[in-house]
């Protein structure tokens, strides 16, 4: 099967399936998941990590011969009933009777699209923040918008000072929305910054007050865009071909389902 993410690690797992995937797609790092059937895998609280469920189910995949590549690849090409992985030095060629794909980027030679779904993108604005780092808050949330719905600080790994916070903000977009500047990273820094003074976040100090010196002054809240990126939400539909099973259930879907965890892949889950 074809995916890098955490749903097509997980579908892996508990069908048995080799997986082979051009990028790595960790989730995001301050997702969390709760189900009782991450128990299979070793997971006893009732909430974890997105990220640490990723990086077991790709360790227990490895361990079992499952993973095919830990990505490097430059693409996937389909001809016939053979699957070709080419990167930058070789290539590797695996023959297959049904291939299953929860992930479709980078793949070449599959049946022609017949409709495509529009959902909203995920967006991830990594912001720097250089007046306004030091206070007590970890999250906040617009509830009326889709465009910077989340902040999280985090502390700044720009500085071996722990107390120093950044932040990271997180926008559900349409296609359109990513093409128009009203929703760029340039507006998403302004709508931080907002919402940061309306929680009572001050910049760094700028002395006393000269006419209340038992007051301090600050200086205004200043973000800077790091980085911003993008992760397709868009599903897309392909005309039948008995030669590939696209699969469009959830990662919700995939830990329903889950009953067990098939083959050697259970054995090392129940080892360690």
């Amino acid at each position: 099967m074809v995916g890098g993410d955490l749903r097509s690690l997980l579908y892996a797992a508990f069908n048995g399936l080799p997986v082979i995937y051009c990028d790595p797609i960790p989730p995001f790092r301050f997702d969390r998941l709760s189900h009782p059937s991450l128990s299979l895998l070793g997971f006893n609280e009732k909430e974890v990590a997105a990220r640490e469920v990723w990086e077991k189910v790709s360790f227990l995949l490895g361990l079992s011969g499952l993973l095919l590549s830990g990505g490097g690849a430059n693409g996937l090409r389909i001809v016939d009933n053979q699957l070709i992985m080419s990167t930058e030095y070789s290539s590797f060629k695996y023959n297959f009777q049904k291939l299953t794909i929860l992930h479709d980027a980078k793949i070449k030679g599959l049946p022609t699209i017949v409709k495509q779904e529009e959902r909203l993108n995920r967006v991830i604005d990594w912001v720097n923040v250089r007046s306004g780092c030091r206070h007590e808050i970890d999250f906040l949330q617009d509830p009326e918008s889709n465009f910077v719905k989340d902040i999280y600080f985090y502390s700044s790994e720009r500085s071996d000072n722990t107390k120093l916070k950044d932040l990271v903000a997180v926008s559900y977009l349409t296609d359109k929305q990513l093409r128009d500047f009203d929703y760029s990273d340039t507006m998403a820094k302004f709508k931080i910054t907002k919402m940061m003074k309306a929680a009572g976040i001050r910049g760094a100090r700028n002395g006393r007050d000269q006419k209340n010196p038992d007051r301090y002054k600050y200086y205004a809240v200043k973000v800077e865009p790091a980085e911003r990126e993008v992760f397709p939400a868009s599903i897309r539909y392909y005309e039948e071909d008995e030669r590939f099973d696209f699969y469009y259930g959830s990662i919700q879907d995939i830990l329903d389902e889950g009953q067990e965890l098939k083959g050697y892949i259970g054995k090392l889950v129940r080892g360690l």
